[in-house]
């Protein structure tokens, strides 16, 4: 759970950063399931560091990364920004190449697009010059938000010169940041490991209900976009939740209703 310093710097600056989150052996447990996840996955192309890979990690090969939506270090935090009726939408796996560019994953506006937010760590240590993230103070903000999706590709800046906050990141810290926020970074290798876990605001109402719906029809076409279309996005494994887990149950019903997959009959 976060402190009440802690939930304040969330809630001002859109943000915040928890250190040693993760235990020494938990990061080189995250690890070993990276490098073979990621290589199942893509085992017909061999990274080259040319292109971004990405794969979800809630397969039961990955047992801790299919684990973390569930630990309360995590759901406990999105729980406390968002309410008890929170949703778990995912982990996930990243291999990335070259900067990333500034963006926001959703938009401010909650009649386009829905909020949440997205919990971030580095399975080797990253700083300004190596590719850590960089987050704009304030940026879930929507006025704020909205005036740099008007002025950022106009002021023709490269990532580094935009005005922000580097996250410097060992391995086991996690950087939790309202996915409204304006994110990039810049300086880092080919091959940089990060991956994230990922919770939505349970949608209040036609208005917030439809901009999710629309968000639950374009994550279908992930797999797609990295190269795998023909992986589904979840797991049949994690959606029969064999556990019987009333979190992933709830959550697995509301997704359902919403539009992100249909949930597989009951054997």
């Amino acid at each position: 759970m976060l402190t009440d310093h802690q939930l304040q710097h969330f809630r001002t600056f859109g943000f915040v950063t928890l250190r040693k989150l993760f235990t020494p052996e938990e990061v080189e447990i995250l690890r070993e399931e990276y490098e073979s996840e990621l290589d199942h996955v893509y085992a017909d192309q061999p990274f080259k560091g040319e292109t971004r890979y990405w794969t979800m990690m809630l397969h039961p090969r990955t047992p801790l990364y299919a684990s973390l939506l569930e630990d309360e270090r995590f759901c406990g935090v999105a729980e406390q920004l968002y309410g008890d009726d929170v949703i778990g939408i995912g982990t996930d796996a990243n291999r990335y190449v070259g900067d990333t560019r500034w963006h926001p994953d959703h938009r401010a506006d909650p009649s386009a697009d829905c909020f949440g937010v997205k919990f971030a760590f580095y399975l080797d240590p990253v700083d300004a010059e190596s590719g850590a993230l960089r987050l704009i103070p304030g940026s879930h903000r929507r006025e704020f938000h909205d005036q740099l999706h008007g002025s950022l590709n106009s002021l023709e800046l490269d990532v580094a010169d935009v005005p922000a906050y580097v996250c410097r990141s060992e391995p086991g810290d996690v950087v939790a940041f309202d996915m409204r926020c304006w994110h990039a970074s810049s300086g880092g290798a080919a091959g940089r490991r990060m991956c994230t876990c990922v919770y939505y605001n349970n949608p209040k109402g036609e208005v917030e209900e439809a901009a999710t719906r629309v968000r639950a029809v374009n994550s279908k076409e992930t797999p797609a976009h990295f190269g795998r279309a023909e992986q589904s996005m979840y797991p049949l494994e994690w959606l029969r939740n064999p556990s019987g887990s009333p979190k992933r149950g709830r959550w697995l019903r509301r997704m359902a209703e919403l539009g992100y997959f249909e949930l597989p009959a009951v054997p």
